[in-house]
């Protein structure tokens, strides 16, 4: 009993110890893959952390190296505060007035502009194609080395291994010398020190040492530092999930606080981060509710074999009792054996955890072992803390059988043995019957309440989970056991069992003890609530999955530009008319622009569709056109007009669910339509659509579109938007 104590007490801390280290790697997997669609779609590195500043042009040199070591040391200081994971640290300084003083300028044209930068590490991210790297310091001759991008070369007219002159715009009375000795390339384009792109952010830059640019060049009076820039990329993949709400206020304070300081400021991961803080108060919330019902039953399990343990023991606590051995002397046998049992389980518990995450983060769903990543579970204080309230609540649940047990001496313990079975207080007060009535009323309650969701309009009745759905079973199967437990079993299968499963019901509802009870009733919550809680897991992945295919619709969907006579036409006047809007002075409104349009019949050219059918691997496909804000407009239907409130206005739960409506406000059309025209035979090829979510299936609307169509323009609308028009 004590190893299978221990074992039970193992199994509770691992159980308790998963939920930080599940739940985190959960939460992280879930932000990673929104952060790696985010710069799919985008092109942004979601982890970029971008300040600015820019400088005022009439300080001195020393002045502007003053300044931009506090604007960096500003910078640093609050990226500290948020404490995430850096991934790597960007310093650029650059003047974006200067121009080559040493070329000669042909008449009507003006000196070669270009700007000089420096960044920090860029050696470390560039492959050099032509030349070498250049070397950080002045030579002995007075020349300052740099390198440069082909676009850059090209955009400003420069050789490379040619030394140039350069000056100020503003001042050229001082000069200093400049040489390219090397043409470079991006070594890696997936590399987070280029998110903000090369040669869009970077098109006429020449880099050269930060170091030199900050002291030498700035202390010449040639070079005035025009803009500082720090940047940083975080490592979101290592990111701590559980501090995630202070870092999103941080965030919005920095925001306000380089804003006061006149620094630009942008990360793009902040809006993400804030819809994620919502949305993983949802998963943890879906993360208990399947975790607490597998506690209660360990616990449960730790309380059973407990009392077993008493049970065997009883006879030798009585014996300590008329002995006289004290209540307290006695609990603290039992105590310090739970106690060195906890101490144990706080040892090995946590890392049992680590291991069944590691087993869970291979699954895809109950015994559904898939190849891919597993999830990035680590071992952290959290976790520990876990086990070790476990480990209290659990050692508390041992604690209390034995308690009764010592108030028994060995005269009282020898005549229970005679005395006849009392009856359970449960038993008295018909809780089977109270178990079943408040399930099935719950179970009639939830029908009703999503039948009226529906009715309502409010179709989307999954997005959050009733915790009473898995309290409401756990009664039911409760009632199932109580039903099973009595002799009523043994009764109904008289002529059915063999001798021997005739006894063993019988012992089993006939129990003096409890300990059949209680064993029984384990194994049934034990099998009953594991299948239970499987399904319901499996169903809500499920659902997710159906969720997505539903909004596709099919396996791939392609969006085809058309070319249209609009688009022809505006590459053929808009130059002509804004060279004569400049010669005028005037300038071309959008609203005339779009009279002009109105004006004519804009002609559409399909494009090809026989080379989608021709894809390798691609079975079948079909066109579909979409237009959204398509008007309607009839005589035979009175489109009402609801009153909405202004985006001024704060609105309510009841005004996004309001469908009543003003008859006597109505009007024959409406613009706030999707129309989305098809080929029904090439589109029942190609769509996906569940049968149960339709009264019939999907292809005879299909059918009866195709028919209809022969005679005359017909249209099919979903019942909510017929409802919406009043067209029933």
């Amino acid at each position: 009993m004590v190893l299978c104590l221990l074992i039970g007490f193992v199994m509770a801390s691992a159980m308790m110890s998963t939920i930080p280290i599940y739940m985190n790697a959960s939460l992280q997997r879930m932000l990673v893959k929104d952060l790696e669609s985010f710069q799919t779609e985008y092109e942004i590195y979601p982890g970029a952390y971008n300040t600015s500043y820019g400088l005022k042009m009439d300080i001195s040199g020393s002045e502007q190296q003053k300044a931009v070591e506090n604007y960096n040391n500003k910078v640093e200081a609050k990226f500290k505060e948020l404490g995430l994971p850096e991934k790597l640290d960007k310093k650029y300084i650059s003047d974006e007035y200067l121009y080559v003083r040493s070329l000669a300028v042909s008449d009507g044209n003006s000196q070669a502009r270009f700007t000089l930068g420096g960044m920090t590490d860029i050696s470390d991210h560039i492959s050099i194609k032509q030349g070498r790297m250049f070397t950080a310091g002045k030579r002995s001759d007075g020349v300052y080395e740099c390198v440069a991008t082909e676009k850059a070369m090209k955009s400003t007219e420069l050789a490379i291994n040619t030394v140039y002159e350069i000056a100020d715009v503003f001042d050229d009375n001082k000069s200093i010398k400049i040489e390219i000795v090397g043409v470079f390339d991006v070594k890696d384009e997936n590399d987070a020190y280029w998110a903000e792109g090369l040669d869009s952010q970077y098109t006429a830059v020449v880099f050269t040492d930060y170091d030199t640019m900050l002291g030498d060049c700035v202390d010449t009076g040639v070079v005035n530092i025009t803009k500082a820039v720090h940047n940083y990329a975080v490592d979101y993949a290592s990111m701590n999930m559980t501090d995630l709400a202070s870092t999103n206020e941080m965030i919005a304070k920095q925001k306000t606080y380089f804003g006061e300081n006149s620094i630009g400021f942008s990360m793009p991961a902040s809006d993400i981060l804030k819809d994620y803080e919502s949305r993983s108060s949802q998963l943890q919330l879906v993360l208990w509710l399947l975790q607490i019902p597998v506690i209660l039953m360990i616990i449960f399990y730790l309380f059973m074999v407990s009392q077993l343990n008493v049970e065997q023991e009883r006879n030798e606590i009585a014996v300590f009792k008329s002995r006289g051995a004290s209540r307290l002397q006695i609990m603290g046998i039992y105590a310090l054996e739970s106690l060195v049992l906890g101490v144990l389980t706080v040892i090995i518990g946590p890392f049992a955890g680590l291991g069944l995450c590691k087993v869970l983060g291979a699954s895809n769903g109950f015994l559904e072992f898939v190849n891919r990543r597993s999830l990035p579970v680590h071992m952290t204080i959290e976790a520990v803390v876990y086990a070790a309230i476990a480990v209290a609540v659990f050692f508390v649940t041992t604690m209390i059988p034995i308690f009764p047990a010592t108030k028994t001496t060995i005269v009282e313990h020898k005549q229970s043995k005679a005395k006849k079975k009392k009856h359970a207080l449960w038993e008295k007060v018909c809780l089977d019957f109270i178990l079943v009535g408040g399930s099935v009323g719950w179970l009639y309650y939830y029908n009703k309440t999503q039948e009226k969701l529906v009715a309502e309009g409010v179709t989307d009745t999954t997005a959050t989970v009733n915790p009473i759905m898995f309290v409401a079973s756990t009664a039911f199967i409760l009632y199932l056991w109580s039903v099973s437990y009595k002799d009523i079993s043994a009764r109904i299968g008289r002529r059915v069992w063999s001798p021997a499963q005739y006894v063993s019901l019988t012992n089993i509802g006939r129990s003096s003890t409890g300990r059949e009870r209680f064993l029984m009733l384990f194994l049934v919550l034990t099998v009953s609530l594991g299948v239970f809680f499987a399904n319901t897991a499996r169903a809500l992945n499920r659902n997710a999955e159906e969720s997505v295919a539903y909004g596709v619709g099919c396996d791939a969907v392609l969006t085809e530009q058309w070319y249209s006579s609009k688009i022809e036409s505006a590459q053929q006047t808009t130059p002509q008319n804004a060279s004569q809007a400049a010669q005028s002075g005037t300038k071309q409104t959008s609203e005339e622009s779009d009279e002009e349009d109105t004006e004519t019949t804009i002609q559409y050219v399909e494009p090809v569709f026989e080379r989608f059918e021709k894809l390798a691997g691609v079975e079948n496909v079909t066109k579909v056109f979409r237009k959204d804000d398509v008007t309607i407009s009839s005589n035979k239907m009175n489109v009402p007009r609801q009153q909405t409130k202004s985006d001024d206005e704060e609105k309510t739960r009841d005004d996004f669910l309001d469908q009543s409506v003003d008859t006597s406000s109505g009007k024959s059309s409406t613009s706030n339509v999707q129309l989305m025209t098809i080929v029904p035979s090439d589109f029942s090829k190609v769509c996906k659509f569940e049968d149960r979510l339709l009264p019939v299936q999907l292809n005879n609307y299909l059918n009866a579109l195709a028919e209809y169509t022969r005679e005359l323009s017909s249209l099919q609308a979903s019942r909510a938007t017929a409802w919406s028009l009043v067209i029933l």
